[in-house]
């Protein structure tokens, strides 16, 4: 009996020796993620590590290297197999020069699994420098503006304003310290709002010089429209394709869920724009046209004497006679045609460095996406397609995504004096 017993033990420990064999050898090294982050080092980083392994990761040591001196930069025993790693490198505080160093990352999983990755990197504490050489002294909200600003040692330029922030180009100067970008005025956007040129070099390292503009206040119309069933029967239904929705719900579904989904889809196509000029001169506004509505408008819906929605009108509506030729306001290239929700068939031009004009409610769209135009060439007719009481055309501007007045781009005198001069300004 005894005998059998010491049998079976050495039976199980040979089986939880097996066992743990086999656990050491299956336990795979850290996979180590993001390491390209620490190529570059600038004044302060904070760089997030990724490490993973099918086993408990119990050890990482993250050191940086530099004319044989060695610096300890993070250890760790987070004992999981999922490990995310928070590392801020300071390199004056802990006395690295400029120039050229080895960062490497050990990690050991398991017992014996174990990863070593060297990264070359570069470390470049000195931000570029950036100064301002002109800019549009006065604007309005809701209106556009420009500024030429020299950096030095920039890999990229902008304007930032409030959350916002807005790219300029050296594409269009033979000197590639000189950037210039036009930009937008927010249409509320406080009128003590500090706007700032940044400029951000290869390393990450920022600088910021302020764009003194004096921004002045506009005052929008507001509108209250009374809404009727007879209004949604002729108007919202055909849209909707439906007439069992109550009135109510069927006006708030396209007044407020379609217009979302437009306003999104349009801020997606005009995320990207050719990074050159494509205009000249002043924008044309659509012949003996009349304004029925302008660009800002705060319009309140009324529903059986109740206000039920609000919306925002971000343009102007421009009607003459039914079907007429729509022009392009100024030269460029087709970005998009198509059906927009509340916009019906709409037109998209890309006119350059962000700005682009937009189009919409048309019976007939007569150009394709990529074609250049030239301004007043014949691109669509009027139509009232989408959510449309009436033929018109509703015309915007838009300047990196953000919808700005076209009274401005109508303004042979602004557009020299806001825009051209200041990209043409001498230092």
């Amino acid at each position: 009996m005894k005998k059998q017993t010491i049998i079976i033990a050495i039976a199980g420990g040979t089986l939880c020796l097996v066992g743990l064999l086999l656990f050491i050898f299956r336990s795979k090294a850290p996979v180590i993620e993001d390491l390209k982050e620490l190529e570059q080092i600038p004044a302060k980083k904070m760089v997030q590590l990724k490490l993973s392994s099918n086993a408990a990761i119990k050890y990482v040591e993250v050191s940086m290297s530099q004319n044989a001196k060695e610096t300890s930069l993070l250890k760790d025993m987070p004992n999981k197999k999922l490990v995310d790693l928070t590392l801020t490198i300071e390199p004056r505080k802990l006395s690295i020069e400029d120039g050229k160093a080895e960062i490497t990352v050990k990690a050991v999983a398991g017992r014996f699994a174990k990863t070593q990755e060297i990264v070359s990197t570069t470390i470049d504490t000195i931000p570029p420098e950036i100064s301002l050489i002109d800019c549009s002294y006065i604007t309005d909200q809701g209106s556009s503006a420009a500024a030429l600003i020299k950096a030095k040692d920039a890999k990229s330029v902008y304007i930032k304003e409030a959350d916002n922030t807005y790219p300029a180009t050296n594409e269009i100067s033979e000197d590639k310290q000189r950037f210039f970008v036009i930009y937008p005025i927010g249409l509320d956007l406080p009128l003590n709002t500090p706007i700032f040129a940044e400029a951000v070099d290869l390393a990450g390292n920022k600088a910021s010089t302020p764009v003194k503009t004096i921004l002045k206040r506009t005052v929008y119309r507001k509108d209250t429209l009374k809404i009727t069933e007879d209004f949604v029967k002729r108007h919202v239904y055909p849209l909707l394709k439906t007439t069992d929705m109550p009135p109510l719900d069927a006006f708030k579904t396209v007044n407020e869920k379609w217009r979302a989904e437009a306003e999104e889809k349009i801020k997606g196509l005009t995320k990207t724009s050719a990074n050159k000029m494509l205009w000249s001169g002043p924008f044309v506004q659509m012949k003996n046209s009349k304004v029925f509505a302008h660009f800002g408008d705060l319009r309140s819906y009324e529903y059986e004497g109740k206000i039920v929605s609000n919306s925002r009108h971000l343009g102007f509506d421009l009607a003459s006679l039914s079907n007429i030729p729509v022009e392009a306001a100024n030269s460029g290239v087709i970005l998009f045609t198509g059906d927009l929700g509340i916009y019906g068939n709409v037109i998209i031009i890309d006119h350059g460095l962000g700005l682009m004009s937009f189009y919409a409610h048309l019976s007939t769209i007569d150009v394709t996406v990529g074609q250049n135009v030239e301004r007043a060439s014949i691109v669509g007719h009027s139509g009232m397609t989408g959510f449309a009481g009436g033929d018109h055309v509703h015309f915007a501007m838009l300047l990196h995504g953000q919808y700005v007045s076209p009274v401005a781009w109508w303004d042979k005198m602004w557009i020299e004096k806001r825009v051209l001069n200041v990209l043409n300004k001498k230092e």
